[in-house]
């Protein structure tokens, strides 16, 4: 906190929005804002919070779920309106905020009959009548994103509606001490974006105490730039009073309990620890200085090849890998698919890690407080447990990224070496303080499976570049290993093969690129004599009625609600890598992914990317949400966008963006967050996709090294990803876990890399499929033959909000269900 900016007290609610609201007001007020939770123990005692509120100008109570006449909803928020006059400062509600000051005054709080989630609104406010002397001073038209399941009834509809443009201003005898300040009135109801409220109050203020209150989101990307001016008008009259009025003393000293917006970075938090070991000839002290200092002085080299365009990267990782072994491969499988609507639609590179066999990997299961490290040994793996020390996992895995840091690698690959991966939904509710139930057996299966990658193949798809690369001690010479595989490559019709060192241009134009050939023969062709488990209609039907309850009531403002479907095919040798080359040919995706990693297998052909980052520490989030499935009424994007250019599709995308945005602000901190493209449709082989893009820059907190903050803080403080959730991200993980009643494990997790080189990319695993080795169901024939089968989950759902339908969502399910289902037939 810089010396001499003026302090605000943030209280947050577990909104998914806070630092969104916070960015604004350390921007547009150059203040400087400290935190403290609505439930924070250590201000439990009225004293200790009245000492706190001694170091900060002005006060703002944010939003969140829940009912502000429910204790646990609101807390330190509702003493702060019972203020005695001595420890009186000035206080701005938002939403929840809002909805608690009018409740202390006289008002009732009652739902919606259309509650409005996401849905912008125009605003009559008083300062369009002339009033100067309130926030919405010199303000102009306001367009401002509704947030709201619940409203304030100060006794508005008490006023005949022939009276009511010449008293709309005045206070009722129901609340005498609440002055209305601004409106979002209706003429008949909408059913396109749920409007049935005729007078709904979204501004006040209290008429002898410095209470303002807003019942709209000001920091919403789709709020306009008049809602800055609001801002300010409240902060020049909170002053004001202040200097006139307060008579509690500032005290300019540092605060108390309050904390910085930007978390402490992950990396600086881990500082080595005791290895446990079990199944490992090595004495303690030899086994942690073998895991924590593995590899730390490497470099980078890389062999650059042309390739055929004719060439797949399945027929790449035939002629490289033993599809029986462990892989890790993340695959651009649309990159051909030129048809499909822009270049942001199709990823430009492929990623194959090579001999994941031999790599060190890292386990960890939430709730235990240690990572396993699992590392080659001879003739079987060794492991050794790492004690985290109350940190978790991510700060060890930051801790040891960081140490292993190259400079100078080749700039035409995204990824030289590190971490490739997978996270589950359940490692992110972690992260959120959401207890993950049911988990049963399944516990002891890896939340997170991150292997360290020293040999890796990048195809670019743009300038047809097959790199092959390395992590080596310094001073090594070229690894003979990538003369070998580059003789395996010449094999696959690589035309006129050149070799260039890590550094050398390859010059000339590029093949022209055409389809991947071949893969509609590799189709599975086991007979399926097991039936599969589909979720039941009716049930489906009733969890989105049941979100929509939890909506209406406040509780959250939207839920994405998923299922699950089992089949169990008879094992194959290469059953799982055939599923995957006819799950590519069937949805060709950007973000298509192989893992056979551990005691995991996913196949993927995920359209979506969750993260990534590069160097500079520049980070993109991507949320998908709004979708349409092609058919011959929806045939092309000009037919499409119609269909996802309403309120319902746009207010499902737009609630996402905010939540990512708060994300980000997180980690980056205020005024670096930006949203290039909002609510834009995409063309895919098979469904058109509505997506927006948010991107962040990495900066350092007061007093800190920049250098302290990396992708990996964003990656850990955005999981689970926002489009798999909801939002509030908090409170609807918890109605997830009482409505689904089974665990997601990967699916709705992520996976990607991060590399020695500080770059990071990472997908949500949707359109998928996942088996665990540990479920294989063990038959037996009338002649006592054993017959093993693999059970594959799949999952599907979609983002529940007021103006979804249970059948609209049982549907979108289906549609995505059996995009990734189909393989099977």
């Amino acid at each position: 906190m810089k010396v001499g900016r003026t302090r605000i007290l943030f209280i947050d609610a577990y909104d998914s929005f806070s630092n969104n609201i916070i960015s604004l007001l350390e921007t547009e007020l150059d203040t400087a804002v400290r935190r403290i939770k609505i439930d924070d123990p250590a201000l439990a005692d009225e004293t200790a919070l009245h000492n706190e509120l001694t170091h900060y100008a002005a006060v703002v109570c944010g939003p969140g779920p829940g009912h502000p006449g429910k204790e646990d909803d609101v807390g330190i928020i509702r003493r702060i309106w019972r203020l005695s006059e001595e420890q009186l400062l000035p206080v701005l509600g938002i939403c929840l905020g809002f909805q608690s000051l009018c409740l202390e005054f006289g008002g009732e709080v009652k739902r919606l009959a259309g509650p409005q989630h996401g849905i912008i609104r125009r605003v009559n406010h008083i300062g369009e009548f002339g009033q100067k002397d309130t926030i919405f001073k010199g303000v102009r038209v306001l367009n401002a994103t509704l947030y709201q399941s619940l409203c304030a009834d100060i006794g508005q509809h008490t006023v005949a509606p022939e009276s009511w443009e010449d008293n709309k201003w005045t206070p009722t005898e129901k609340c005498p001490n609440l002055m209305p300040l601004a409106w979002v009135e209706c003429h008949g109801a909408d059913e396109n974006s749920g409007v049935m409220d005729d007078r709904i109050l979204v501004g006040v203020q209290h008429k002898t105490k410095p209470f303002w209150a807003l019942q709209y989101h000001p920091e919403s990307i789709c709020t306009n730039s008049e809602s800055k001016l609001v801002i300010k008008n409240w902060f020049n009259q909170a002053q004001a009073w202040n200097k006139t009025s307060r008579k509690a003393h500032y005290n300019e000293n540092e605060v108390l309990h309050g904390k910085p917006p930007v978390r402490e970075s992950l990396s600086c938090q881990y500082d080595g620890g005791a290895l446990t070991t079990h199944n490992a000839p090595h004495a303690e002290n030899e086994l942690s200085d073998y895991i924590l200092n593995w590899e730390l002085d490497n470099t980078y080299q890389s062999m650059t090849l042309k390739m055929s365009s004719i060439v797949s990267v399945p027929d790449i990782v035939e002629a490289l890998q033993d599809l029986r072994r462990n892989h890790i491969i993340l695959e651009s499988s649309n990159i051909h698919e030129r048809s499909a609507g822009s270049a942001d639609v199709r990823g430009r590179y492929s990623i194959i890690g090579l001999d994941i066999d031999q790599s060190l990997r890292f386990e960890y299961t939430t709730g235990p407080d240690y990572i396993k490290a699992v590392y080659p040994g001879g003739k079987q793996d060794m492991e050794g447990m790492i004690n985290l020390r109350g940190l978790g996992g991510w700060p060890f895995l930051a801790s040891f990224l960081s140490r292993r840091r190259i400079v100078g690698g080749n700039d035409g690959t995204p990824f030289w070496g590190g971490f490739m991966g997978y996270t589950t939904y359940e490692l992110g509710l972690q992260g959120i303080g959401v207890d993950s139930k049911p988990r049963g057996p399944q516990h002891h299966r890896p939340d997170l499976c991150f292997a360290w990658v020293t040999r890796s193949v990048v195809i670019d798809h743009v300038e047809n570049l097959v790199h092959l690369q390395a992590l080596v001690k310094k001073g090594s010479h070229q690894p003979p290993w990538m003369d070998a595989a580059a003789l395996k490559l010449k094999t696959l019709s690589l035309p006129n093969t050149s070799i260039s060192s890590n550094f050398s241009d390859i010059n000339g134009p590029a093949s022209p690129s055409s389809s991947d050939s071949g893969d509609l023969a590799n189709e599975t062709k086991e007979p399926q004599d097991l039936e599969i488990g589909i979720p039941d209609n009716d049930e489906y039907e009733s969890k989105v009625s049941l979100c929509q309850d939890f909506i209406r009531s406040g509780d959250s403002y939207e839920i994405c609600l998923t299922d699950q479907t089992t089949n169990a095919p008879p094992v194959s040798e290469y059953g799982s890598w055939n599923l995957y080359r006819t799950l590519r040919t069937r949805n060709p995706a950007p973000f298509a992914s192989y893992l056979r990693l551990g005691s995991a297998t996913l196949i993927s052909a995920s359209p979506e990317r969750f993260l990534s980052w590069n160097s500079t520490g520049m980070c993109e989030l991507r949320p998908m949400k709004g979708t349409v499935r092609k058919s011959p009424a929806v045939p092309d994007l000009a037919t499409a966008i119609p269909f996802l250019d309403i309120p319902k599709e746009k207010a499902e995308n737009l609630m996402i963006v905010d939540l990512v945005r708060h994300d980000l602000h997180g980690i980056c901190g205020s005024g670096t967050v930006q949203v290039p493209r909002l609510m834009v449709v995409e063309e895919y082989r098979n469904v058109f996709q509505m997506i927006s893009v948010v991107q962040g820059m990495i900066t350092p907190a007061e007093g800190d090294d920049k250098s302290r903050y990396t992708g990996v803080d964003v990656l850990a403080a955005s999981l689970p990803p926002g489009s798999m959730t909801g939002a509030p991200k908090k409170r609807s993980c918890e109605i997830l876990q009482s409505i689904e009643g089974k665990e997601r494990s990967l699916y709705s997790g992520v996976v990607g890399y991060m590399d020695v080189g500080g770059r990071g990319d990472w997908s949500v695993t949707i359109r998928c499929m996942f088996r665990w080795d540990d479920e294989d169901i063990i038959s037996y024939s009338e002649a006592g033959e054993e017959k093993r089968s693999e059970v594959w989950r799949i999952g599907a759902g979609g983002a529940v909000t007021t103006l979804s339908t249970p059948l609209g969502e049982r549907e979108e399910m289906q549609t995505k269900l059996n995009g990734t289902l189909g393989v099977f037939r």
